[in-house]
């Protein structure tokens, strides 16, 4: 699995062009086997999957570690809130890391840092501060990860279907280790206690760096340094929101998903709400992660570019059609069916992929990119707890419904125009 050795001495700025030059066409259809046929791709893929599903375990861990030392709702939900802060600063101050640092070297010791750390939550009386802490300390390491992967994914497989292809299948990951991971986490804490499954995923982190050290080729960081790395964080930053084209693909990518997930943050209350257990919000969770799966193998795998490009605004407006219907308070079962129809919607996300790549010019592209997961975790996390606050005061079918108005008002205002793409200069 490991690379030529002439990959190896490639410089970013040369792998770049190159990517370009071989790209696929841009009217034709990629398939599965030529992007798990790409190496390096197949040692991402493989790390992610490894590293996610130990996330997953870890955080239904964590979470009962420290309900089961506190006894506080509140305090065991601030995991989740953990989880998804880290990335509003990392995200800030550590975005230059994917441009200035060696990919592997930086991905490499990103798995091996939250290995250390994970395994330091597992020794017995570890006080809760320290846990949370800790926590926080592996949430600042994940922004950093995501954005120099996100930037390294386009040298590995050439922008184009085979590209667009590719994300959809890291999507698939993310969303089936919700389904599958939350299960082999209830399995694992019948048998183990909660610090016996932590240990399983700092295992998982040093799996996954092992594969990404031998498994992805050593490419030397781009461009000189410019002063400190939270200095010119924070000026990429800038430049990328200066940028009109960018900037609109940007909003629209994280404020469409901050809607979306107002009935996973209500999940329990809506559950309570028709006359079910607080547990059976876990068949409602299911809902969005299936139709999603399945919207990306219809939209990456069968629809063209030019087709993907022009759902994107109707497919991220059928998104919030199903949530309207919360109104009239489905049942179970048809309110897991809504929000599988809920999660098509998010055929979007396909055309979205390839327009930024196309859209930002080559000095504001891997900066765009890891800003663009960075980005989509926090506003996520801020999603769950804005609707969750706003379901304090208000119904919850009052509250679903309002945010799938929020969602297609932030739609229909930040629809993308492909037509003003730029591959030259900041504008």
């Amino acid at each position: 699995m490991v690379a030529p050795a002439s990959v190896d001495a490639m410089s970013a700025s040369t792998a770049q062009p190159r990517a370009t030059q071989h790209r696929a066409s841009p009217h034709g259809r990629a398939r599965y086997r030529d992007v798990l046929g790409a190496a390096e791709f197949r040692a991402i893929f493989a790390a992610n999957i490894v590293s996610m599903l130990g996330n997953v375990v870890a955080a239904v861990a964590l979470t009962v570690l420290v309900y089961q030392q506190t006894r506080s709702p509140a305090l065991a939900a601030s995991v989740m809130a953990l989880s998804f802060l880290p990335y509003l600063i990392g995200g800030a101050l550590l975005g230059a890391a994917a441009d200035r640092l060696p990919a592997r070297r930086v991905l490499v010791s990103c798995d091996l840092a939250s290995a250390v750390l994970i395994g330091c939550m597992v020794i017995p009386g570890v006080p809760l501060p320290a846990l949370l802490t800790l926590l926080f300390a592996v949430g600042l390491i994940s922004p950093v990860y995501q954005g120099v992967r996100s930037a390294v994914l386009p040298e590995v497989l050439p922008p184009g279907p085979r590209y667009v292809l590719g994300r959809a299948l890291m999507r698939m990951v993310a969303q089936s280790a919700q389904i599958v991971g939350y299960g082999v986490g209830g399995l694992l804490l019948a048998i183990l206690p909660p610090r016996g499954a932590l240990a399983a995923d700092a295992l998982s982190f040093a799996a996954s760096g092992l594969v990404l050290r031998f498994g992805t080729a050593a490419r030397p960081g781009g461009g000189a340094r410019r002063g400190s790395m939270a200095r010119d964080s924070l000026a990429g930053l800038r430049n990328v929101f200066a940028h009109r084209p960018i900037r609109r693909i940007l909003l629209f990518s994280w404020l469409v998903p901050a809607c979306v997930v107002a009935p996973e943050a209500l999940a329990a209350p809506y559950a309570t709400h028709i006359g079910h257990p607080a547990r059976a919000a876990g068949f409602l969770l299911m809902g969005l992660p299936i139709g999603i799966v399945a919207a990306d193998i219809i939209a990456a795998r069968l629809l063209t570019p030019r087709l993907q490009r022009r759902i994107i605004f109707p497919a991220a407006l059928l998104t919030f059609a199903p949530l309207a219907a919360f109104a009239g308070s489905p049942g179970l079962v048809l309110a897991t069916g809504l929000l599988a129809a809920a999660g098509l919607g998010s055929a979007w996300t396909a055309g979205i992929d390839g327009l930024l790549i196309d859209t930002a010019p080559s000095g504001l592209r891997n900066r765009a990119l890891a800003l663009a997961a960075a980005g989509l975790m926090f506003t996520q996390g801020a999603g769950f707890a804005l609707w969750g606050l706003a379901g304090q005061y208000l119904p919850v079918t009052v509250v679903i419904p309002l945010a799938a108005a929020a969602g297609a008002l932030a739609a229909t205002i930040l629809r993308p125009r492909p037509g003003n793409q730029a591959t030259g200069p900041a504008a």
